[in-house]
């Protein structure tokens, strides 16, 4: 077996960009490691990176922005509506997003990187029960929404999952093992998020984790453009002629997956970014809220809205700062393609943070402060490079119902109490009773809104206090 030889052109590369401890216990590893760390290194852009340091190095991080002269309430927003020329601009964005299903022109994109390690739940996020009834998984929920959707359409909707080395293989597994819950696999197209190497905010130096082993970290959910272009994704999507694409993170299981409305509204407007929102239940609710910033529509980080302005009323005693974030966008393919070109990536935020690495002396550090740099990059940040960005309110109740922390708000408990309860009221408008302490599953391949239940023999397994509404062909697990 031939030795790993390190080439020249890269040690080069690391050495011209103040980078050679990297390489200073190459000879002492083994091939499987010099194996390793030659493909980190190959994968950095060590001409990126250092533009980067040199940022960090350059700028105070972590202070509030001062938005109090720039910040002012958003122009571009669809609210819920309210009168019947509201009901009726509704109804027009609804059939026009249902016809622009049925032309196939639409994708999904699906953010799942993340563990369930806040859940207590040692796998990625997505494996997490969380049917009320039947355990149902995130991932099953989504997958079962799409092929309803599929079905419905009679077309295909492919289904791109941005997973990260942390959960790419376990979730790929999870997925042939369930035989991607009935999900055509030609349809769906598992990519790995990047990575960018960890700074010590001392001296620029890029940390590594154990003898040749660089210490990275994923680099944020606005890294999928550039995974999706290396991938060759971009190119898919031309080739199956998807035209928009929606946009969505794994934590939310009532996430309305290619909300017809949203893309009617997205389409008629011209808009080549949309995001949903959801009004704020108080003014120190920790969401990210969108607003116009210098005259330009963006996403604001619930940390860098003080006080006074996050408590900011009109004349009618309702938020300024109202619309809530919650991670669900729609894009124009073409806004993704010209995002990942050179003069139009996204910008890099840089964050300081507790990073464990190994000294000089080949010691392992655990800090008690923060003590590196980390370089992310969010998806969000489109917004003001898109043209005609649009804001489109939705129901908190029936659409966001996040699962982040173990208990409180936010938790399993909640979550899965409000798809309860959205599935009561779904039957009582039916004309199907339950019990009032009933709890209550509806799959999507059965209902994937109220008005689906209307014209259906509804297949009810009903046990107690547990009612679940499936396929005649389904059963309760």
């Amino acid at each position: 077996m031939s030795p790993v030889i390190l080439p020249c052109s890269l040690r080069d590369t690391v050495e011209k960009h103040n980078q050679a401890h990297l390489l200073k216990d190459w000879e002492q590893l083994n091939d499987a490691s010099r194996t390793n760390l030659l493909q980190t290194l190959q994968q950095i852009d060590f001409p990126e990176v250092s533009r980067l340091i040199e940022l960090a190095c350059d700028q105070s991080q972590g202070d509030a922005l001062d938005l109090a002269d720039r910040i002012s309430p958003l122009q571009r927003v669809v609210r819920l509506p309210e009168s019947d020329a509201d009901e009726k601009a509704w109804n027009q964005a609804r059939q026009h997003g249902q016809e622009i299903l049925d032309s196939g022109r639409v994708g999904a994109i699906l953010v799942a990187g993340g563990q369930g390690s806040r859940l207590g739940f040692p796998h990625p996020k997505g494996m997490y029960p969380i049917g009320p009834v039947t355990d149902r998984t995130l991932f099953q929920i989504f997958f079962e929404q799409l092929l309803a959707l599929s079905n419905r359409h009679n077309i295909s909707i492919p289904y791109f999952i941005m997973t990260s080395d942390a959960t790419h293989d376990e979730t790929e597994q999870f997925l042939q093992e369930h035989s991607w819950f009935g999900y055509p696999p030609s349809d769906v197209y598992l990519f790995r998020q990047g990575k960018l190497p960890a700074v010590d905010a001392r001296d620029g130096k890029i940390l590594l984790s154990a003898p040749g082993e660089v210490a990275m970290s994923p680099d944020g959910h606005g890294g999928m453009l550039q995974a999706m272009k290396k991938a060759g994704l971009l190119e898919q999507m031309q080739g199956r002629g998807v035209e928009y694409l929606y946009y969505h993170q794994v934590d939310n299981p009532c996430a309305s997956l290619c909300d017809a409305s949203m893309l009617g509204f997205h389409v008629l407007q011209q808009a080549e970014m949309s995001t949903k929102v959801v009004s704020k239940r108080s003014a120190d609710e920790k969401v990210g809220i969108v607003a116009q910033v210098d005259g330009m529509q963006q996403i604001i980080e619930y940390s860098n809205l003080d006080e006074k302005l996050a408590g900011q009323v009109d004349d009618q005693g309702r938020l300024d700062y109202w619309a809530g974030n919650i991670a669900v966008h729609i894009f124009n393919r073409s806004l993704l393609e010209k995002l990942t070109q050179a003069d139009q990536k996204l910008p890099v935020h840089i964050a300081r943070k507790k990073v464990e690495h190994i000294n000089a002396d080949g010691e392992q550090v655990s800090p008690d402060l923060p003590n590196a740099y980390k370089f992310e990059q969010f998806i969000f940040d489109a917004i003001p490079q898109a043209a005609n960005p649009l804001v489109i309110e939705a129901d908190r109740h029936a659409g966001f119902n996040p699962v982040k922390n173990a208990t409180g708000e936010d938790s399993p408990e909640t979550a899965r109490a409000a798809m309860s309860l959205l599935a009561k009221k779904w039957l009582e408008e039916a004309g199907v009773k339950t019990h009032p302490e009933a709890i209550v599953e509806i799959s999507p391949l059965v209902a994937l809104e109220a008005n689906d239940l209307q014209t259906l023999t509804l297949g009810v397994q009903q046990h107690e206090r547990e009612v679940l509404i499936v396929p005649d062909d389904d059963s309760c697990e």
